[in-house]
């Protein structure tokens, strides 16, 4: 199985959302990381097929997806980034109209609606209208949709956004499992999630992929390269304009300071292991 994105460039109006982006997506996790208007909500929707590409193609095993029509619908699942559902449906019920639409059988899908509302923790609620689900609930529904007809691929548009952190574990952990036969590609703000599951990191900017690669290769690149220290208040002002941060904590009247650099920025800075966020920040620092 096999997604491959072939020189995708596309246009609004004279400016480019994306230009050249070509990948070859095997199974596994892609995290998809950029700062906003970096194209990713385009590039999602190019491969769901919702609209065409000014030029490019991409294709699932060999064929174009905008041929295929239905036969790549019945084998994708999506989330979007504003998903909202029907408001006066239940989840239950909700599930089951999603499941009419994409022509599962019914006891199947009673069956498949069930296990996913027991998946996704809102098996208790499942009689509970969509109106009344918190933001987490609602992305929680979401995700149990874009599953329901077992999607070779999974296309996740900012999938934890709303999650508490231990919504956000549980939703990795189903990620992790469902990645063994899958392509699944999620798109999302939150850098650590893509670092503890991701197989493969993209970075998007300006409509550009900028890069390609395994979480442990981006880490390396970053080695010696991560520093911490320790500074006065009054001392803020020139670190930041002198450095990368990638984080600033406050310590009663000292700041603690994280700081990307290839050379020590201080006498007293010490080296400290890369995160996901010091390669984030070092790519996208002016974004």
């Amino acid at each position: 199985m096999n997604l491959t994105v072939h020189d995708i460039t596309h246009q609004y109006k004279g400016f480019y959302a994306l230009q050249g982006i070509n990948m070859e997506l095997t199974p596994g996790i892609y995290g998809l990381l950029g700062p906003n208007g970096a194209g990713k909500t385009t590039l999602l929707r190019i491969l769901v097929d919702i609209i065409s590409p000014t030029k490019g193609e991409v294709l699932y095993n060999n064929r174009e997806i905008s041929a295929l029509g239905s036969q790549y619908r019945d084998i994708l699942g999506y989330l979007p980034q504003n998903f909202s559902g029907y408001r006066n449906f239940t989840a239950e019920n909700f599930l089951m109209y999603v499941a009419d639409l994409k022509g599962l059988d019914k006891q199947a899908a009673r069956e498949r609606v069930q296990e996913l509302l027991e998946v996704v923790g809102l098996h208790e609620t499942k009689k509970k209208k969509l109106k009344n689900f918190s933001g987490g609930m609602s992305r929680r529904i979401g995700i149990a949709q874009a599953l329901l007809n077992d999607p070779d691929i999974l296309i996740l548009d900012e999938p934890t956004a709303g999650l508490d952190p231990s919504e956000r574990i549980r939703l990795r952990g189903i990620l992790s499992q469902l990645s063994k036969n899958k392509i699944i590609i999620l798109s999302t703000h939150i850098v650590s999630d893509i670092e503890y599951i991701a197989d493969e990191v993209l970075l998007l900017k300006e409509g550009k992929l900028i890069a390609s690669e395994k979480p442990s290769e981006l880490l390396h690149q970053l080695s010696n390269h991560v520093w911490h220290i320790q500074i006065d208040e009054n001392e803020l002002e020139h670190f930041s304009s002198a450095f990368t941060i990638s984080n600033i904590h406050q310590q009663g009247t000292r700041i603690e300071l994280r700081i990307v650099s290839k050379t020590q920025p201080h006498p007293n800075a010490k080296n400290v292991e890369p995160r996901m966020e010091d390669i984030y920040v070092s790519y996208f620092e002016n974004e």
